[in-house]
């Protein structure tokens, strides 16, 4: 055997130590049972954040019943169809009728031309490059949210989001919006376009999975793309707090759109 067979034999073994004996989820009994063995040998601790993502967009989701806030579902970066799937599932579980949109270029991350993106830690290690973080087709990812909701219910927008989003219907106003963009121009992108279009409903509630990436660094990301647009659109809020190991979420209550009706 050579060295680096050796070499890659010997990582495999360690990832397989971390997934199940060293998983800290076994740990703790009152943990043990909250995945099962075959996602646990899957994505080992990673499930105890993909857990607390999936109850917060589901009770996001039952926030929306409780408070009446008006207005459908959207999800910007789908990937393996996991959080979709959870928003799906709560609309069931509530009995809502709103409809579920779900853009996603479905070729992965973009390559990083903005600057705040360059820059930061994630892309220049090569962990966000052009391409990574691609999951599911759209085909793919309709089938697991037919499982809960109609198939007219379920529309998906395959693209960059600068490209997809003025293809949204003149009425469609959001109650709910999960943003998984990873890189601050995506998530520009999207901000920018949902409060200048006024698409977002008094009361609506934004939930940003990749808050924390970056060092946590407000130069960077997510971060920066919400303080860009919270000082453009003069956006009223109420900070929900964190959730799972990166992720964020506010409340809307009042923003200025001097742009509004504009593509």
């Amino acid at each position: 055997m050579s060295s680096l067979d050796f070499t890659v034999l010997k990582r495999k073994a360690r990832t397989l130590f971390r997934r199940t004996v060293g998983n800290p989820l076994n740990a703790v009994p009152e943990l043990r049972h909250m995945i099962g063995p075959r996602e646990n040998f899957r994505i080992g601790a990673q499930a105890l954040a993909f857990r607390a993502t999936a109850e917060n967009l589901v009770l996001a989701v039952q926030y929306l019943a409780f408070s009446s806030v008006e207005g459908e579902v959207a999800e910007f970066g789908c990937m393996t169809g996991r959080t979709a799937v959870a928003l799906a599932a709560g609309l069931q579980w509530q009995r809502h009728q709103k409809d579920i949109h779900l853009f996603d270029s479905f070729e992965g991350l973009p390559k990083a031309t903005a600057e705040a993106d360059q820059n930061n830690f994630h892309v220049s290690s090569g962990i966000w490059g052009p391409g990574t973080c691609r999951g599911i087709s759209p085909a793919q990812l309709r089938k697991k949210c037919a499982r809960f909701l109609a198939d007219e219910r379920i529309h998906i927008y395959k693209g960059w989001f600068s490209e997809t989003l003025p293809s949204l219907p003149a009425e469609v106003k959001f109650a709910l919006v999960h943003i998984d963009c990873d890189l601050y121009q995506s998530a520009i992108d999207v901000l920018d376009y949902l409060f200048r279009t006024r698409r977002l409903s008094e009361g609506a509630i934004i939930l940003f999975d990749d808050w924390d990436c970056n060092r946590a660094s407000n130069d960077h990301g997510e971060r920066r793309a919400w303080r860009e647009v919270q000082q453009k659109f003069q956006v009223s809020f109420s900070d929900g707090g964190s959730y799972g190991c990166a992720g964020h979420k506010l409340i809307i209550h009042a923003y200025s759109s001097p742009d509004a009706g504009r593509s």
